[in-house]
């Protein structure tokens, strides 16, 4: 009995085996005679010419198709029935990221694509080439949305959406297209999704605004009451240099981030470039203090919007004292009547005629020729006599008149007659008379008498 059942175990197994074996062979028989389906790939740029620079990479297969001179790649391959299989399309500079992806399908053998490498960017963008693009605007739901604002940035060029949502523009690579519709969020697209495929409308999708994001570029940005010079007067106004930071001679630009609510409140003050810490603090304290902005709104609809503005600290220099000439005056003046005014005991007995030109009072700056007083129209002139030693005046004011007879000043007449005094005096005294006396022409009268003999 046990030999018998190992007779039919056995026979068991050699059955199970063979109809393993018939199937495998079947299915790999299957494949193998799955015929191979021709694909022809033509690949352009922008402005229609061969794009040579790429290559065709099937995703788990290692080989690679390469294009010819006319920017084609040809190519053979078994389309499986069971799963898809996709192909990939990179430019030689970058062998990792595809700029193009497609599923093989027997339907679909014959594919074109426009692909600009970056050579061809830059040269668009050298010679400001400009293409005619087409596009739909839509909602998620498929919904086309009419008279959205298609905008080429910068350059004043416009236009909206018909009735089903499709517009035609003249775009570059320079410039940034800006889609707008009302309670939309807004867009910023370059031109080259629009030249991929430039057989069809590109297919746009817009989205809801959510009142919950954050936006950094709007139509209208949020402003501070007055405008930016009313803000650096507030700045100017309110801001505290720390004097550690003043001592140590800091001074650079803190730049502050905040956010400005749909009512104008400014919340989230962050720094985003530090300069010190005390100094961070002073420009953090700054923006918590401000008052309510201007709110941002795009298309009549108040958003919240993200703002930035720079804190400048620089220590400040102390500017020069200018003095006017009317003020100097009266400096000079005043300071000189308090010299005189404490020179009240000198007699004039003390001012001989050979100290009035040494004296510090008459080298101070109300005498001296070149004084201040004198160059603002004080008409006193100082001459010095070398054989006499005495101050002559041009011109007499009440001024002038109280200084003369302050220090015993008197005039040329009055000299004369003093002189005169003293003559006779010294011929009292003398046992000689004088006998030269001047004459108007400075000669005596021995050589009057000389010239007449």
């Amino acid at each position: 009995m046990k030999s018998m059942k190992r007779i039919n175990l056995y026979i068991t197994i050699i059955i199970l085996l063979t109809v393993f074996n018939t199937n495998s062979n079947a299915v790999i028989n299957g494949i193998n005679d799955e015929e191979k389906t021709k694909f022809k790939v033509e690949i352009k740029n922008s402005i229609g010419e061969p794009q040579t620079k790429v290559f065709l990479k099937i995703s788990g297969r290692s080989e690679t198709y390469k294009t010819d001179s006319c920017g084609v790649i040809s190519f053979e391959y078994e389309v499986p029935k069971n799963y898809k299989r996709t192909a990939n399309i990179y430019l030689n500079d970058d062998t990792k990221n595809p700029e193009k992806t497609f599923t093989l399908d027997k339907e679909k053998t014959e594919l074109k694509f426009c692909i600009d490498s970056k050579d061809d960017i830059l040269r668009f963008k050298q010679e400001n080439s400009t293409f005619n693009i087409e596009g739909i605007v839509t909602t998620e739901d498929g919904e086309p949305i009419t008279g959205a604002t298609v905008s080429i940035q910068g350059t004043g060029k416009y236009t909206t959406t018909d009735e089903i949502g499709l517009f035609a523009i003249d775009a570059d690579f320079n410039h940034y297209i800006i889609i707008r519709a009302n309670g939309m969020e807004n867009l910023s697209m370059t031109v080259s999704p629009f030249l991929m495929n430039q057989n069809d409308a590109y297919n746009i999708v817009m989205r809801k605004k959510s009142g919950e994001k954050i936006y950094s570029n709007v139509e209208n940005m949020p402003e501070y009451p007055g405008g930016m010079k009313n803000f650096k007067r507030y700045i100017d106004k309110n801001l505290k240099y720390p004097e550690e930071a003043k001592k140590n001679k800091i001074e650079g630009v803190v730049v502050m981030q905040f956010v400005v609510e749909k009512n104008g409140d400014v919340t989230n003050p962050r720094v985003v470039r530090r300069l010190e810490a005390s100094l961070d603090s002073v420009a953090m304290n700054l923006i918590k203090g401000m008052p309510r902005w201007t709110p941002a709104s795009d298309h009549g609809v108040k958003v919240r919007c993200k703002y930035s503005v720079p804190v400048a600290f620089k220590i400040p220099v102390p500017k020069p004292v200018v003095i006017e000439k009317n003020t100097i005056k009266d400096v000079v003046l005043s300071d000189s009547i308090t010299a005189l005014n404490d020179s009240t005991i000198i007699t004039p007995d003390s001012l001989t005629t050979d100290s009035i030109v040494n004296d510090s009072i008459l080298n101070d700056s109300i005498i001296q020729a070149n004084d201040s007083i004198r160059n603002d129209s004080t008409v006193i002139e100082k001459q010095l006599d070398t054989q006499t030693n005495v101050t002559k005046v041009k011109k007499r004011n009440a001024f002038v008149r109280f200084f003369r007879w302050l220090f015993g000043i008197k005039d040329k007449k009055e000299k004369e007659d003093e002189i005169s005094e003293d003559n006779k005096d010294i011929s009292n005294i003398s046992e000689q008379p004088i006998t030269e006396i001047k004459n108007e022409n400075n000669t005596t009268k021995e050589e009057e008498e000389e010239k007449e003999l």
